[in-house]
């Protein structure tokens, strides 16, 4: 999702309102840093900042009103030299009896927004549990991309043993967000080990694995830090450094899968 820029049309078929959400203000909240306009075309409701550069349209207007008036609005951004970020959200017609065609052409009218050398990006999402897959399958064919929800790092501490379970993937940009977790972690620690349940991580890198050997090193009474569960791809890393060049690192419980 953070690879989106202008002259995309992407598809999001959620699965769940987190996905939804998620996706949905991260795109927004990032045009509203930038200062793009926003259009909301159908069910889109978020919080956004600029509420003076938000447009919200119903996705039932009749085609070309709806048409004009969405270009009327990029040409307005172009002239302010602004991009623009449109949300749509045509679940609706697929709620409606023969629904598709109706939907259809308003998806041609964003890809011919999108299409005609302005700047603006798209991100029409659906529910995916309101429509049959031949439905769905329409419409992700009028989309150049898909996109999802960018992956997150997921942190909470355990008690039995103490310790952190991490999920998700844990990157230069998640490298604070574990050492304010760790350091606030070990500060209160008795000296024994601290565990890290990797289970549900997917992946880590050698920057991270740095840091945990830096906090294992700055540990009040030297307990180790033990990496429990850790799946076969996140241990092929480990293993290709070398456990003796991560001191302070111990191998614990082995992951279920092997």
């Amino acid at each position: 999702m953070s690879e989106l820029k202008p002259g995309d049309h992407a598809w999001l078929a959620y699965r769940d309102e987190d996905e939804r959400r998620r996706v949905t203000e991260a795109f927004i909240a990032a045009g509203s840093a930038s200062g793009d306009r926003i259009i909301l075309l159908g069910d889109v409701r978020v919080e956004t900042t600029g509420e003076d550069r938000t447009t919200s349209l119903p996705w039932d207007a009749e085609p070309s009103a709806l048409e004009r008036t969405l270009t009327a609005e990029v040409a307005a951004a172009d002239r302010a030299g602004r991009s623009v970020r449109l949300v749509a959200d045509l679940t609706g017609a697929l709620r409606e009896p023969d629904g598709l065609p109706s939907l259809l052409e308003r998806e041609r009218l964003i890809a011919r927004l999108v299409g005609a050398g302005s700047a603006v990006t798209a991100i029409c999402r659906f529910d995916r549990r309101a429509g049959a897959p031949d439905l769905l399958a329409a419409v992700r064919a009028e989309h150049a991309m898909r996109v999802v929800a960018d992956p997150v790092l997921r942190i909470d501490r355990t008690r039995d043993p103490t310790g952190l379970a991490l999920g998700g993937e844990l990157d230069a940009s998640r490298h604070a967000e574990l050492h304010r977790e760790l350091s606030s972690l070990l500060a209160c620690s008795d000296g024994g080990p601290v565990h890290l349940d990797l289970a549900e991580l997917e992946f880590i890198d050698l920057g991270a694995l740095g840091l945990l050997t830096a906090a294992a090193a700055r540990h009040p009474r030297r307990g180790p830090l033990v990496l429990d569960r850790v799946p076969e791809r996140l241990r092929a890393i480990i293993e290709a450094v070398g456990w003796d060049k991560l001191p302070g690192l111990r191998p614990g419980v082995p992951h279920p899968g092997g």
